[in-house]
């Protein structure tokens, strides 16, 4: 597979395959062996985290720019991020599946939570990381070179306290 396609594309599957748990981390270095050794290291950028292979693109374009960041990082009160780009870079990337009702709901109210605490928040369909990728990374390098990623202050702001929360509004 590395021989044969792109290096994003082996290891998009390789991390594809570690999340379903088709391949294990234990069978790397026996799949390491395998290869030629101009190629080993190559599966030093797999990632047994990632859930997505438009995620494992990003993450290997950050990579490539040296840009700090960590996957699937958990935020107190919203819960896993996709990718926390330095401190404050939140990029959360949706497959081809188009979201709709309840799952559409919870990813707006986690961004809305984000955004409340200071947090900026990239979410990319799949469109954007596949078809549109040279806007799409342009756009995450404008945001990167103006220290969006960092913290202006303190850190995160603190959640809005739940009596100050707009009430649920129902649809008649």
């Amino acid at each position: 597979m590395f021989a044969c396609s792109d290096v994003g594309g082996a290891i998009a599957t390789v991390d594809s395959a570690l999340e379903t748990g088709t391949l294990h981390l234990a069978h790397l270095d026996l799949i390491r062996s395998w290869m030629p050794p101009s190629k080993r290291s190559l599966l030093d950028l797999s990632e047994p985290d990632a859930q997505s292979g438009i995620e494992t693109k990003v993450r290997l374009f950050l990579r490539s720019r040296r840009i700090p960041f960590r996957v699937q990082v958990a935020i107190p009160g919203v819960g896993r991020v996709d990718l926390l780009v330095g401190e404050r870079l939140v990029i959360e990337l949706d497959g081809r599946a188009f979201h709709t009702g309840s799952a559409f709901d919870e990813d707006r109210a986690r961004d809305f939570e984000l955004v409340t605490r200071g947090y900026v928040v990239l979410r990319l369909s799949y469109r954007q990381v596949v078809h549109d990728w040279d806007r799409t990374r342009a756009g995450i390098l404008a945001l990167v070179a103006r220290g969006e990623h960092r913290w202006r202050g303190g850190g995160p702001f603190a959640p809005i306290p739940a009596s100050l929360r707009p009430l649920p509004t129902r649809n008649a």
